[in-house]
């Protein structure tokens, strides 16, 4: 007779998505202690970087950096150098300063060249001063703002990975919001977790599959399906060379042991030219990088993979 596999399954509401944990071989009561720890952390992570929550830190910063150098705490400073190398690494096609873009684009009203410009000199991180020593932050320009939107479920992706390898589990899945998901150990059938990227002009089959143990995907896109089946550009990935909305309809989704490095790299490589895209994962033994342009009537997949 063959063994019923035992499966703990649980999911929450953060980060204005569902996270959605899945252990095999996982009793409920020891799941239930995990999935508590993990859920505080995930909690504990969006009151600390969400723009939207008044009292976090990414909100103080926002509010007084243009006046005053605004002291973080190790944790805090930590993640805004990780975000400048990001943008340092990707020639600024990773930037947590784009806000600003956003609501203009959003906001037809305002539109105009000239306003598009004063905005566009605000933004980049070469306006966000970081004190090593002192691990202060300070805005150069009173427009700056961050918003870690693109950042945030990586970073807590990271953590939560953390927490499951100082634990007794070995084998786990993790899907925030779907876009961001984390694969440790084995599936339960044997070998790697197979991870499917969608077919955008072929709903529910995959126009690639990633195998991972041990790390994580992220994908990045700037269109959604409306009800007509029929890709729409949601206007909220901004080029920053440009300051404008990307206007091809292009997906990348990215496989590291890292899952902040993923989230990163889905963000800069949806934008990126191939060559700089060839460039990054020369830097890299443990990443795969699959780029998507739906433009023509058959999807373009491009795949970077160290030594090819």
């Amino acid at each position: 007779m063959s063994e019923t596999l035992t499966l703990y399954r649980n999911g929450f509401y953060a980060m204005a998505t569902r996270f959605y944990v899945l252990i095999p071989g996982l009793q409920d009561g020891t799941g239930d202690e995990l999935f508590q720890k993990i859920k505080d952390e995930v909690n504990r992570i969006e009151s600390r970087l969400s723009r939207f929550i008044e009292k976090s830190e990414i909100s103080k910063i926002n509010r007084d950096a243009f006046h005053a150098d605004v002291k973080t705490d190790d944790e805090c400073f930590e993640i805004l150098t990780a975000c400048k190398y990001g943008w340092e690494m990707t020639d600024g096609a990773f930037d947590i300063t784009l806000r600003p873009l956003m609501d203009y684009w959003k906001n037809e009203e305002e539109q105009s060249e000239k306003n598009l410009q004063t905005i566009k000199e605000s933004v980049g991180m070469q306006h966000v001063e970081l004190d090593e020593e002192d691990q202060t932050v300070r805005f150069k320009t009173e427009k700056t703002e961050l918003d870690l939107g693109g950042f945030g479920k990586g970073y807590a992706l990271e953590k939560v990975k953390q927490m499951i390898e100082s634990s007794a589990v070995e084998n786990a899945f993790i899907s925030f919001g779907e876009s961001s998901v984390l694969a440790m150990g084995e599936h339960p059938a044997g070998g790697a977790w197979k991870i499917g990227i969608n077919n955008y002009k072929n709903p529910g089959n995959s126009i690639h599959e990633f195998e991972v143990s041990n790390g994580s995907v992220s994908t990045s896109s700037n269109f959604y399906l409306n009800d007509d089946g029929e890709l729409q550009n949601h206007q909220h990935v901004i080029n920053p060379k440009t300051g404008k909305p990307h206007e091809q309809f292009t997906a990348a989704s990215v496989s590291a042991s890292s899952p902040i490095l993923a989230e990163i790299l889905s963000t800069a490589c949806l934008l990126l030219p191939d060559e700089k895209i060839r460039e990054l994962i020369e830097k890299y033994d443990d990443i795969e990088i699959v780029k998507v342009d739906y433009e023509p009537e058959e999807p373009d997949v491009v795949l970077f993979k160290p030594d090819i």
